[in-house]
């Protein structure tokens, strides 16, 4: 009984993880600034709001771009700053 449940719940947990999409949006690079250990990027959405992230190798999330690439990221959490700052965990280089 107990270990019929847990493979119930196992399902149920896996098929609920599986189905959550990833929320990755898509931004211009505005301007870009180096930093010690990356570069801040200045980014706009297709609302024209502007947002700001930091890409460097020890966060993991390090990639070439220009100013006027446009890309797309994977937010984990974005901190409510005057603009505000993306946390991202995976960023891509879209094609124009």
């Amino acid at each position: 009984m107990v270990k019929n449940l847990i493979v119930f719940l196992f399902i149920v947990i896996f098929t609920i993880g599986c189905s959550i999409k990833e929320k990755r949006l898509e931004f211009l690079i505005t301007k870009i600034e180096q930093e010690k250990d990356g570069q801040m990027l200045f980014l706009k959405n297709d609302k024209n709001e502007v947002f700001t992230t930091i890409i460097s190798i020890p966060n993991g999330n390090y990639i070439e771009v220009d100013q006027g690439n446009k890309i797309a990221l994977e937010i984990i959490e974005v901190i409510k700053m005057k603009p505000p700052i993306i946390i991202s965990k995976n960023i891509q280089l879209l094609e124009d």
